[in-house]
């Protein structure tokens, strides 16, 4: 059971879930508006409702990542692993979330170059591997959809309503209300929009919680609290089976180990198998996908490893003190493992009026996802199923109207699926570690599929599905084996996760390697290039490239310069479509070998090279606490620069357009 402890009131609740939603929706009604009269975009062609015209910046595509990987129960989570078994599990956690997309900017750079019309990545499957594959895979990337989506609701209005009292139902219902408004509306450009004012905001508001929190005069600053947890733990005789002399203040730590790599495998398939992941990078401008993404992985620091250090800590010796919302008592397990310890902690600490902002920021997180989940959902309705099995010569006013319905649909059965979740008494920590087992299976097959020719039919076909099952009998027999008895208790232990998801994850992989190999598919990647747009009466050609049509300098800042620079090349190239496909194909094979090295440089740096000499028998000193500390801390900072305001300046010219148009207009009505 829950501890029950409501700090707002009820209106604040509503007030978030229908008062910002709908200042969103309306918000991103306006923008589509003005985004259609004077940047020449039409939110009611597929290509811009499904890939943002695949012409989106730097700075927008850095913050759509982030913001897609900024989950509400990364918030919440976060803080959890470091109340239970201390300051690696936030470090881990990030870093984790940082190889992710390291690893997806390598395969959307790849499908970017081999399937370059492409909508979703299910479509690599059915051009390479035929329907039954295709339908396969329609259902592992829907799953992995629902139980992220679901998941994500599921956190979000859990903490919700511990913070504000309001109904269940409601709390699910109205969380996604204003997303589907908004993504009827605007499509994944508004996401874009969205993502990019959420992560402000949520950046603005944790620079406020790790400043405010370490410089309350409860804390004292970054040395003073690590004296008071090293106080507190010798007082209580403090003691976390698996750490190194049972501390807080160690990387060596068995708990915070499984946890990360639970965690790793599990977003491994969230990220892979969530077609929203690669959208962004079909809508990427060509030389934007790359370093938008890299920008993506490296602030995905700003929020699991300095939120969850800092607060997992203070929650540790504030818990015992008459502050804490929960005293006398402490937080029973159902409150930790529902992710409010951040909740009381913000409460003892800075009051209700930092709840509040809590609350917003899980608001806007949940929101961000959801409508990128929502867009995912969409696109594989649309063309997956719709077009390729029931109407193949479908228009763009058909596709979008099945888009609609898609959006519409997922958003109210991911909060019914959700709500069902509140009622079985399933919370965010038992989600977190049971859905690898299900969505891992596909994942080693659908890279493969982008990345090497050999794969066979057979190979993808057959290994996920072997997965699967083995993943979950893994899981489920080593909880039986070891703990005597299934339930949601058991279910949720560390080792019966951490095998059940290796086994889910490494088993296909091992699988489709062997089975190609018997029989090498020597694929031709040409057949990819079969993928094709959707035709917009005049608004769109054959060529994105030829067309300005939907593409703005809001995502091309040097579009200008371009076209003035193709305007002085000779007669005979101007328009020429294989020089422009030829240019197209060496930036694509550049940004292929910087997307490798990046990826391989990653996963060294912070899985190998950062954090394994920091597992032995070391306990943070007081200095070294505080350079951890403090340059996590400067990650918000730097994150907010190169998110918050890089893109202002990426679309410079887009927003000059638009707020000189409107004067124009303005100005002929007065006259």
């Amino acid at each position: 059971m829950t501890s029950s402890v409501q700090i707002l009131d009820q209106g604040v609740g509503y007030g978030i879930l229908v008062g910002v939603g709908a200042l969103f929706a309306t918000f991103i009604a306006v923008i589509t508006k003005l985004m259609n009269r004077y940047l020449h975009e039409n939110s009611n062609s597929t290509e811009m409702f499904m890939v943002a015209n695949r012409s989106v910046g730097i700075g927008l595509t850095g913050s759509a990542v982030l913001s897609s990987w900024l989950w509400a129960t990364v918030i919440l989570w976060s803080v959890v692993m470091v109340y239970n078994y201390g300051i690696g599990s936030a470090y881990l956690y990030a870093a984790t979330s940082s190889v992710q997309i390291a690893i997806l900017t390598v395969i959307g750079i790849e499908a970017k170059l081999k399937i370059p019309h492409a909508h979703t990545s299910l479509e690599i499957i059915q051009l390479r591997y035929g329907k039954y594959t295709h339908i396969l895979y329609i259902f592992l990337c829907l799953v992995n959809n629902l139980l992220s989506c679901a998941s994500m609701i599921l956190g979000a209005s859990s903490a919700i309503v511990a913070m504000c009292g309001i109904h269940v139902v409601a709390a699910n219902l109205l969380l996604p209300f204003g997303v589907i408004c908004y993504t009827v509306v605007g499509g994944l450009k508004s996401t874009f929009l969205t993502d990019y004012i959420h992560t402000v905001i949520a950046l603005i508001v944790f620079i406020y919680f790790a400043t405010a929190a370490l410089t309350n005069e409860e804390i004292g600053g970054i040395g003073s609290l690590y004296r008071k947890v090293r106080d507190w733990e010798l007082e209580n005789n403090h003691n976390i089976s698996g750490n190194y002399e049972g501390s807080l203040l160690t990387m060596k730590s068995q708990g915070a180990w499984f946890f990360g790599l639970i965690h790793s495998i599990g977003d491994t398939g969230l990220s892979v198998m969530d077609s929203s992941f690669w959208q962004k990078a079909y809508s990427a401008d060509v030389n934007a996908m790359v370093p938008g993404y890299i920008i993506g992985s490296l602030t995905i620091y700003a929020c699991a490893w300095p939120i969850g250090t800092i607060f997992g800590l203070i929650a540790v010796i504030l818990e015992d003190t008459s502050i804490f919302p929960t005293y006398p008592n402490k937080m029973t397990t159902d409150d930790i493992d529902s992710g409010y310890v951040i909740i009381y902690t913000l409460k003892a600490l800075l009051g209700k009026n930092a709840v509040a902002a809590l609350a917003l920021c899980i608001f806007l997180a949940a929101t961000s996802t959801v409508s990128a989940q929502t867009i995912s959902v969409s696109s594989i309705i649309s063309f997956d199923i719709y077009r390729t099995y029931i109407n193949p010569k479908a228009t763009d006013k058909q596709l979008i109207a099945i888009s609609h319905f898609g959006v519409i649909f997922f958003g109210l059965f991911c909060a019914g699926f959700s709500i069902m979740l509140n009622y079985v008494g399933v919370n965010i920590t038992w989600m977190g570690y049971f859905y690898s087992m299900v969505i891992c299976p596909g994942v080693i097959p659908l890279i493969a599929s982008i990345i090497w020719k050999d794969q066979n039919l057979p190979g993808v076909f057959i290994s996920p599905i072997i997965g699967m099952g083995a993943g979950l009998g893994v899981w489920l027999g080593t909880a039986k084996k070891m703990y005597g008895a299934l339930n949601l208790d058991t279910t949720v232990e560390q080792l019966p996760c951490l095998y059940g998801s290796l086994t889910a994850l490494f088993l296909p992989g091992i699988l489709t390697v062997i089975i190609s190999l018997v029989k090498p598919a020597n694929f031709d990647w040409n057949i990819l290039k079969k993928a094709t747009l959707v035709e917009d009466n005049d608004q769109f050609s054959e060529n994105p490239e030829n067309s300005s049509s939907g593409q703005s300098d809001f995502e091309n800042p040097d579009f200008e310069k371009q076209d003035s620079d193709v305007s002085k090349q000779p007669l005979a190239h101007v328009g020429s479509v294989s020089a422009v496909e030829e240019n197209k194909k060496k930036k694509l094979k550049k940004m292929i070998r910087i997307a490798w090295i990046y990826c391989i440089a990653n996963i060294l740096i912070t899985q190998v090279v950062w954090p394994l000499p920091l597992y032995r028998d070391y306990i943070f000193t007081e200095s070294f606490f505080k350079g951890w500390v403090g340059v996590s801390v400067a990650v918000i900072y730097a994150s907010f620069i190169v998110v918050g305001i890089y893109p202002l300046w990426d679309g410079r010219n887009a927003i000059k357009k638009v707020i000189f148009g409107v004067y124009r207009d303005l100005s002929k009505k007065k006259v």
